[in-house]
């Protein structure tokens, strides 16, 4: 069996699937209750805040791609500041990727068992995904593309349906009034949402696998959906619950799918919420896992990626299955995870952008 890590490319398509069930399953899920719990009814006003700063810092993202023609990030590092500022990088994006493919494992195993797997073991279900997950990083970024744009229409019909089936539950009216308690709250909310939305950072570990060059405008259109994505389950949640409730929940998006009913007698269809997690859990898992081993392998030992594969797959199920509690995640998610990953990305994103922009005038004042 060949293997493929890095030898594919894909297309934009397959890359912005790939990000949006990714940072979706982030955004939909993950930030969700702390930042209800935070802001409260103030929680989508938050969302609303997010967007220009969102803008400006997706700018630079685009400018780091630009200047360096979207080839590979290290190699390019490499050749224009040495191994050592290098290799900085490397250990920051390595340990950025294994936070997130723990914290998605960690969520959606403790969400399984709780929600209607209670009495399967959570190390089958940590097994059971790793698995898959490992099986599409093995084959490369194009197989893990290929899975996200099959898998990825149903994700958005579903969750259009949930929006639509609910309308007859929600009273808007519950939105406002807006900031009684200052602005506080709108802001501590933001940086919470920042924390999930800045993981488009990790489009510049294959960028370089991508055919053709992203361009500005579709980097915005992105990252707005990767936005919508929170401000629909935020004003929903809000809407059907109540500002309170909704921030006493602990999955608000999964219990906005049990109000869900068809006629009088069609009820219970929040399975269709399974596949959504899912999908983004596989994609999320996977394509960290293939960043990871790309980025832990030398090229002299790719042969070797799959023995690579199987020895983090073991590390990461045996730290999952940790006696961790979920109030210990929880808390974990909420006072380090998302605000140490909102600012870690941004000091990252910016030092990137100065290192490309003295690069540039670096290169001018050699040719003069």
């Amino acid at each position: 069996m060949q293997n493929k890590l890095g030898s594919e490319l894909i297309g934009i398509s397959g890359a912005f699937s790939i990000i949006i069930l990714a940072i979706g399953l982030m955004n939909h899920v993950m930030v969700i209750p702390p930042l209800l719990h935070e802001a409260k009814r103030d929680a989508w006003v938050s969302v609303l805040a997010s967007i220009p700063p969102y803008l400006a810092w997706t700018t630079l993202l685009y400018y780091i791609m630009r200047k360096t023609n979207q080839q590979p990030l290290f190699p390019w590092l490499t050749h224009h500041y040495g191994r050592v500022i290098c290799g900085a990088y490397r250990i920051l994006f390595i340990v950025y990727l294994f936070f997130i493919i723990i914290m998605t494992l960690k969520e959606t195993t403790m969400w399984a068992h709780y929600s209607f797997l209670p009495r399967t073991p959570q190390w089958a279900l940590s097994i059971s995904l790793v698995l898959v997950s490992c099986f599409a990083a093995k084959y490369g970024i194009q197989t893990i593309a290929i899975a996200s744009g099959i898998l990825l229409p149903f994700v958005v019909i579903f969750g259009d349906f949930v929006m639509s089936a609910n309308l007859p539950q929600k009273k808007y009216s519950l939105l406002t009034p807006v900031i009684e308690n200052g602005i506080g709250p709108v802001i501590h909310g933001s940086l919470y949402i920042g924390g999930g939305l800045v993981e488009l950072i990790i489009i510049l570990l294959f960028q370089h696998q991508i055919k053709s060059k992203v361009r500005l405008w579709s980097l915005y259109v992105l990252a707005c959906f990767l936005v919508l994505l929170i401000l629909g389950p935020v004003t929903g949640a809000i809407a059907e619950f109540g500002p309170f409730e909704a921030a006493e929940l602990r999955y608000p998006a999964y219990e906005e799918w049990r109000l869900v009913t068809i006629g009088k007698y069609i009820r219970h269809i929040d399975f269709l919420s399974i596949y959504q997690w899912l999908s983004g859990a596989f994609a999320r898992i996977a394509i960290s896992m293939f960043l990871l081993i790309e980025m832990m392998t030398i090229t002299t030992y790719k042969k070797y990626s799959a023995l690579w594969l199987l020895l983090l797959s073991i590390v990461i199920v045996v730290l999952v299955e940790l006696p961790i509690s979920d109030m210990q995640y929880t808390s974990f998610l909420k006072g380090y995870y998302l605000p140490g990953s909102l600012w870690g990305a941004t000091i990252v994103l910016v030092t990137l952008f100065l290192l490309v922009l003295f690069s540039k005038k670096k290169v001018k004042n050699n040719e003069i």
